[in-house]
């Protein structure tokens, strides 16, 4: 596989995220609503008593429970799975739930993507988990295949019910077996042992890297040279920005044709990754043809005293067809004017810069890839606030159709206030939804849009500056790179011809001594010819008088 400096040109970043379903926080949440919603189903919730109903909601394209060791027979039922859970967990802020949900390779068919998707939920099963999985693709115009995991939080026990406790206490113990006291002496020292591994931190990113080991091998499988990597650009030491994740309700509005500040901020983003790439290219092409002029440098100095670069370029244009020739480079169809024109251009670049020597344009190389490298990472940081006002800015343009109703709700009282919630219930749920996280990104319950649109505002702009100095750091490494080109092809033309001069005078005097030698061999040659030539003669005479007297 063709690579750039490190960065395979076909790797590909994957999406998988991992989040609790609790009844805590400030909006409880129903293992049963969440079931029903990713299978689009409809389930009566036990716990509260309410039916919850979202078979309209489409685009689930397969579902499937996976049941492990030990666990009941009847789980397979998505209602009677989901009621146990919500049954037997009995704290207010209980944990119902793990999701995991990821993206599928568009790339490869609707079956195998439900064998790559059926491989990471069997690792989840072998763990002892249940897993609820429902493949998911919204839109056929803009595929999004994706999959979500519902994962039962604790294991299970040999008759087949939920072990009690996740984790409990044991006593640390000395050398002779005596529990240690604490420094105050009220307690004893102790620790905490988990039942399983399951809520270790570190386990998101394992299961991020073991999913792109399986998407890997499935676009291997499938005849594709792609990899699929799980790393970040930073920690991979690759210099692209990532883009930022669009959430549901920006990405309806995307597909509605509204333009939302995060689907900008993606579009600028691969803007300014299109002028890294390019600088990336210009940096190899600048890299490779230094150490060229660099190795042919101290073969010249040693015989006299450097060309300035200038003078360089005045060569390559008096003998740029020659050049051209002798590098294999497809000579493109341009006029006299063109060439002088480019000629003129790295001249004055030269001057501009005050470029006289290989040491001076190495030199603002070296300072404009540290320029490029600042930029890129102020970039980075700045990306980290505009993702946030991004954010916070099209949630309050998505949370404005609904504010109304929830205005409304929060106005009334009694039997009025109930009576309009059945009756508008999805639209009050989905504004409250909203401000929910307004309120969580923004850190205030109020509402303050023309604050936040300021400061997206200001944040753009400064990131306008920035792609705009990349612009310039990548014009500079391509002007570099296109000289030292230049520069390299005249010494190479150089060292060719002082190979070539030496043996050209030692085959002219091999030639002139060849020369002589064959007018030698001509000379006696033609001697012995007419010599040859009378002895035939005289005997044919000789025979006729002899002939001719008999």
């Amino acid at each position: 596989m063709r690579k750039r400096r490190g960065i395979p040109i076909t790797a590909k970043m994957i999406h998988l995220n991992a989040k609790i379903i609790s009844r805590g926080g400030e909006k409880p949440q129903s293992a049963v609503a969440s079931a029903a919603y990713r299978s689009a189903t409809k389930i009566y919730c036990e716990y509260d008593g309410k039916m919850k109903d979202f078979s309209r909601k489409g685009h689930v394209i397969y579902s499937e429970i996976l049941l492990p060791e030990y666990a009941p027979k009847e789980f397979a039922d998505r209602s009677v799975l989901w009621n146990a859970v919500e049954n037997f967990e009995k704290g207010s802020r209980a944990q119902l739930s793990r999701e995991v949900e990821f993206s599928l390779p568009c790339e490869l068919d609707a079956d195998e993507r439900l064998k790559a998707a059926r491989t990471l939920a069997e690792f989840f099963r072998n763990k002892g988990m249940v897993v609820d999985m429902n493949l998911h693709s919204p839109d056929h115009e803009n595929p999004n295949p994706h999959c979500h995991l519902m994962l039962t939080m604790r294991p299970f026990q040999k008759d087949g019910t939920f072990l009690e406790k996740k984790c409990w206490r044991e006593y640390d113990l000395d050398k002779n077996g005596q529990k240690i006291p604490t420094k105050k002496g009220n307690d004893y020292k102790s620790h905490k042992v988990y039942a399983t591994d399951w809520d270790d931190r570190g386990n998101v990113e394992k299961w991020r890297a073991l999913w792109a080991d399986i998407e890997t091998e499935f676009y291997k499988k499938n005849g594709y040279e792609i990899t699929a990597e799980h790393r970040s650009f930073e920690r991979q030491g690759i210099d692209l920005l990532p883009t930022i994740h669009m959430g549901a309700a920006v990405t309806a509005m995307e597909r509605r044709g509204i333009q939302t500040e995060v689907g900008n901020m993606n579009r600028e983003i691969k803007k300014i990754n299109a002028l890294i790439l390019s600088s990336m290219e210009n940096i190899e092409r600048l890299t490779d043809k230094i150490a060229i002029l660099e190795k042919e440098k101290k073969a010249i100095e040693q015989e006299k005293q450097p060309d300035t670069l200038i003078s360089i370029l005045m060569e390559w244009q008096k003998n740029r067809s020659a050049f051209i020739q002798d590098n294999n480079i497809r000579q493109r169809t341009e006029t006299k004017a063109g060439n002088v024109k480019d000629f003129s251009v790295m001249v004055a670049f030269l001057q501009s810069h005050k470029i006289e020597t290989l040491e001076d344009l190495r030199k603002l190389a070296e300072d404009t890839k540290k320029r490029r490298s600042d930029n890129i990472h102020n970039q980075r940081e700045l990306n980290a606030k505009l993702k946030k006002m991004s954010n916070i800015v099209d949630i309050y343009q998505a949370y404005k159709p609904f504010a109304e109703y929830l205005k409304k709700y929060e106005s009334l009282s009694g039997r009025q206030k109930q009576s309009y919630y059945d009756q508008n219930a999805d639209k009050i749920d989905t504004a409250l939804s909203y401000r929910t996280g307004l309120k969580n990104m923004s850190g205030t319950d109020k509402l303050l849009p023309k604050t936040w649109k300021k400061e997206l505002d200001e944040l753009k702009a400064e990131s306008a500056k920035i792609r705009h100095d990349l612009a310039k750091n990548d014009i500079i490494l391509g002007e570099l790179a296109e000289i030292a080109d230049k520069a390299a092809m005249v010494q190479r033309g150089r060292e060719k011809q002082k190979e070539i001069l030496p043996n050209l005078g030692e085959k002219k005097r091999k030639k002139g001594k060849g020369q002589l030698w064959q007018r030698i061999r001509n000379i006696i040659s033609s001697s012995s010819r007419r010599i040859f030539l009378t002895s035939v003669r005289l005997w044919f005479w000789k025979a006729q008088r002899t002939v001719f007297y008999m």
